[in-house]
């Protein structure tokens, strides 16, 4: 097999045909085909020879789509197949021809076995045969095979005698079944290793093929997924903002195996595209793992979507699975974190920001801790008044949700309360505070890199960056629970089901008055 068809990508090796253009229609726009064969190089090119011929023969299928769209004839030939599949079919025609001389003629079932025959058949199996006589016994199928445009062994190689040993076994296991059939038993199935296999792999193929699943797409998942949960089921909703990551992740997944199909991806797809990333090191390891297990996360909802029809190997998993992920190292949290210098200087600049949104952002997440899908989505009757003390409720419904799935409402800090935040809102119509739709949160980031921080590198997101100081200030003397309630972290206690009435909050909102203000308090200098 010449190396022009071996692939190799960072040390693992692969099978690939280009697939030519008027082919790509018919091979999912594809531009090429590929196997994977491991990372031992001699491994791979003993594998490569089978591996091609598969690739062929779905360059082959697609050929014969693309005539029937034309409206050309169908010609028989250039249809390679592996040894196996060519062994299936020799005996399943074997079969289909005693059915239909048992329903010719009653003599057919007479009993009658050709001993010699079966014993040269034997000698075949374990190369005990000639080429000369292993032509006199299967050479007339070898032949008709070869017309056919399934293989192309020639008389005298190891190709071909590994054919005729395959082809021995064909005719010998048929011979068994058109025994068993003559004591009425029509139950029988190849039990050789060889046809076994291949029966078993023809059969997932076949309820692959005719199942509604087959052209099942990552997009088509995903889409299900916010359905099932938008009804109640299927977990809890996932936020706008989760989901655009997560189809980020995807279309990074289906531009490296070059398929959109769910039902297509194995294991080695998984492991070449997580090499690729580590070999690359422009990706963190912390976040490659989080893009497969963003991969196995979609991979199970597809498997429960389908009820475990979608990949039939493995019912009630999927191939991602069995993969190895890898080892995120150990950061400090100070890193994600902004310094009290940046966290003042980012709420400065935003004093003099016209957009409402860098404006009041900013600050309301430094003051509460809040994510800032959370805050983007705003509404002026979020904003209310309870025994003296001003809130913000974080909903969840129509559309908005938050990590945990349950609202809350978060006292406003005395720094917000200062700086104007109470007037801005009654100043504003009813509706959203901070018009700009899902991509208002990625327009502040920009904001903030290219205008509070220019020429900056390995800033913290504002998100985090605000995120963990806040929670860090909550350290001054705020009790557990308080603080994980207004950050909007689970503690895993029953408890988060309970509070929200104004007692409860009131008493949150006096464990607010704790919290330093990060630009104005004299404690911070």
């Amino acid at each position: 097999m010449a190396d022009k068809y071996l692939l190799n990508r960072n040390g693992r090796f692969f099978a690939r045909i280009v697939i030519p253009k008027d082919l790509r229609p018919f091979l999912d726009n594809k531009t090429e085909l590929r196997t994977p064969l491991g990372p031992d190089r001699r491994t791979a090119k003993a594998r490569l020879h089978a591996a091609v011929s598969e690739l062929q023969a779905q360059i082959a299928v697609a050929e014969r789509r693309a005539m029937v769209a034309k409206g050309e004839a169908i010609t028989p030939g250039r249809y390679p197949l592996p040894v196996e599949q060519i062994a299936l079919r020799n005996y399943n025609q074997r079969i289909a021809f005693d059915t239909e001389l048992r329903n010719t003629d009653n003599r057919h079932a007479m009993g009658l076995v050709d001993d010699r025959l079966v014993e040269l058949l034997r000698e075949g199996i374990a190369g005990g045969l000639s080429n000369d006589s292993l032509e006199t016994l299967v050479g007339r199928q070898i032949e008709r095979f070869r017309r056919l445009g399934n293989t192309t062994v020639i008389k005298g190689t190891p190709e071909w005698r590994t054919l005729a040993r395959a082809l021995c076994v064909s005719e010998l296991e048929a011979l068994a079944r058109v025994a068993e059939r003559d004591e009425g038993d029509f139950t029988g199935k190849p039990e050789d290793p060889l046809l076994a296999a291949a029966v078993e792999a023809d059969e997932i193929a076949a309820d692959l093929d005719a199942s509604d699943f087959n052209n099942l797409t990552f997009e088509m998942v995903i889409a299900e997924k916010e359905r099932l949960t938008g009804m109640g089921l299927g977990g809890k909703v996932k936020s706008a903002t989760t989901l655009e990551k997560y189809r980020g992740v995807v279309h990074d997944f289906e531009h490296h195996r070059r398929s959109k199909r769910v039902a297509t991806v194995t294991l080695e797809e998984g492991e070449g595209w997580r090499n690729a990333m580590l070999d690359a090191g422009k990706l963190s390891r912390k976040t490659i793992k989080d893009k497969l297990a963003t991969i196995r996360a979609i991979l199970g909802w597809a498997q429960e979507q389908s009820r475990g029809k979608l990949f039939p190997a493995t019912p009630k998993g999927t191939p991602f699975d069995y993969l190895e992920m890898p080892v995120g190292e150990a950061k400090d949290s100070a890193d994600r974190t902004y310094t009290l210098k940046d966290a003042r200087h980012l709420l400065v600049t935003a004093r003099s920001a016209a957009r409402a949104s860098f404006r009041w952002i900013p600050w309301i997440i430094a003051h509460t801790g809040a994510r800032v899908n959370e805050i983007t989505v705003l509404e002026k009757r979020d904003v209310f008044e309870l025994e003296g003390h001003w809130f913000i409720h974080i909903r969840v419904g129509d559309g908005r949700t938050t990590k945990t799935g349950k609202d809350r409402k978060v006292p406003v800090h005395r720094a917000l309360i200062r700086e104007g935040f109470i007037d801005f809102v009654k100043a504003q119509p009813d509706g959203k505070l901070f018009p700009g739709g899902v991509n208002e949160d990625q327009r502040l980031r920009e904001w903030i890199h290219e205008k509070v921080f220019p020429n900056r590198k390995n800033m913290p997101p504002p998100n985090h960056g605000f995120r963990h100081l806040f929670e860090d200030a909550l350290f001054a003397g705020v009790s557990q629970k308080a603080a994980l309630y207004i950050t909007g972290r689970a503690s895993g206690s029953s408890a988060d089901d309970y509070g929200g009435s104004d007692l409860r909050l009131i008493s949150i909102a006096e464990q607010m008055d704790k919290v330093r203000d990060i630009v104005s308090d004299a404690r911070d200098c």
